[in-house]
């Protein structure tokens, strides 16, 4: 029996550009900041973040010789910190575009193929960018797939190995715990119907990874307990008005949500005021190394200790104000994003999705197939319709999301309930 193809998907390969190697000792002094910064920022707010750490010893010695490096080397160049700096995220900038760009070319994609050899046996197959051959990577029997499954993941690429969007991954769950991507989107609902293609072809279900709700997509089910003690728990972070023919549900802001604002807002933007501050410091260090270097060497030098607050406040001249300012504007801008209000209006016929006074994005009532919280780096909500997606994000904290998901499901079954049959 020949082989027949069931399908054929997509996944990213990205590779280093022909700069990565000239921009090596870039990367370096990046990771050694990021990893500072992130060891600050788990002092800060008492946890772990990302779970990066510097593993012995031997690597703390190592980097603090290379910190005391680049702040002699700092001190020596001050009056051009700022313009490397600018050059520093120039550099940066290019590399994430080239990525993002690669991800949309052809000769940038794994091919996977599906094959139906017999009524038993499934193969899968990749074939590399810019070649013919294929090379078979998995074997199964159709009785053997628990499920489909979607996943939000983040797509990472160039040389500095930044996070360059998020997609939408399709996955084939075994019963005994394999599993391997075959697809994947940036647009979710593209993945969505690629997942319901291939569990109608193996009389299976389709899962979202990290899902709660109370429909056969979702992995976790929250039942009428939690979903009780959710309402009392409300503490008017999310607001429902109902009336006869219309329900309002939106976020409001509360001091509660304070923290975890803040702490969202230095993930997103604090790198940038760690990379003004700590210039400052590391200029200031390279200064107390060279003055101590001068005595070392026999010259008479007197080795003068700045205050602590002396250390991290920087020199008020219009480079370090203009960086400042900078600074400032992407924090508003981005508190600003992390602040917006969400809206969610159900008519009779129409479930509208607005941000502030923005209409996002709107769904016929009668459409809605499920809706979901999907809890992955931060909580999401999921519409899913007939022909489209809409997607909530982000919301501050998963019980928020999924407070506001308990008054949207209500809602939305209320409405279904009264549509004609």
């Amino acid at each position: 029996m020949p082989k027949k193809l069931i399908f054929q998907g997509t996944i990213a390969y990205l590779t280093d550009h022909w700069y990565a190697k000239l921009i090596f000792p870039l990367i370096e002094v990046k990771k050694l900041l990021q990893t500072i910064y992130e060891f600050l920022l788990n002092l800060i707010w008492s946890e772990l973040i990302y779970g990066k750490k510097l593993d012995n010893e031997l690597d703390s010695l190592v980097a603090f010789v290379i910190f005391c490096i680049l702040s002699l080397l700092g001190y020596y160049f001050k009056d051009y910190i700022q313009i490397i700096i600018i050059v520093f995220f120039i550099i940066w900038y290019l590399d994430c575009w080239f990525a993002k760009h690669q991800y949309f070319q052809r000769n940038h994609k794994i091919d996977i193929y599906i094959y139906e050899m017999d009524k038993d046996k499934i193969t899968c197959s990749l074939s590399l960018p810019n070649t013919q051959s294929q090379s078979v990577f998995e074997s199964f029997s159709p009785r053997e797939v628990n499920h489909i499954s979607i996943v939000k993941t983040p797509l990472i690429g160039g040389a500095f190995q930044e996070v360059l969007d998020e997609v939408w991954q399709v996955e084939i769950y075994l019963y005994n715990g394999q599993h391997f991507i075959i697809d994947e989107n940036l647009l979710i609902h593209q993945s969505l119907l690629t997942a319901k293609n291939l569990a109608s072809y193996f009389q299976s279900n389709v899962i979202f990874t990290n899902s709660q709700g109370n429909h056969p997509y979702a992995e976790q089910e929250l039942d009428k307990i939690f979903l009780s003690r959710l309402f009392n728990q409300n503490s008017g972070s999310v607001k429902h008005q109902k009336q006869s023919t219309k329900v309002h549900i939106y976020t409001k802001w509360q001091w509660s949500n304070t923290w975890s604002f803040l702490k969202q807002l230095f993930q997103k933007a604090g790198f940038l005021l760690f990379i003004i501050i700590m210039g400052n410091f590391m200029i200031k260090l390279g200064g107390l190394l060279h003055n101590i270097i001068l005595v070392i060497r026999g010259q008479d030098h007197i080795i003068y200790l700045p205050s602590l607050i002396q250390w991290f406040f920087p020199n008020w001249y219009w480079r370090n104000i203009l960086g400042l300012v900078l600074v400032l504007g992407v924090f508003i801008y981005q508190g600003w994003q992390l602040s917006r209000v969400k809206h969610i209006y159900l008519t009779q016929h129409y479930l509208k999705f607005f941000i502030d006074n923005n209409m996002i994005d709107k769904m016929r009532i009668s459409d809605i197939e499920a809706s979901l919280v999907i809890d992955n780096s931060h909580s999401d909500i999921l519409i899913i319709g007939e022909n489209k997606v809409l997607a909530i994000t982000n919301f501050q904290k998963e019980k928020l999301a999924q407070l506001f998901w308990a008054y949207l499901d209500e809602a939305i079954n209320s409405h279904q309930n009264k549509q004609p049959k």
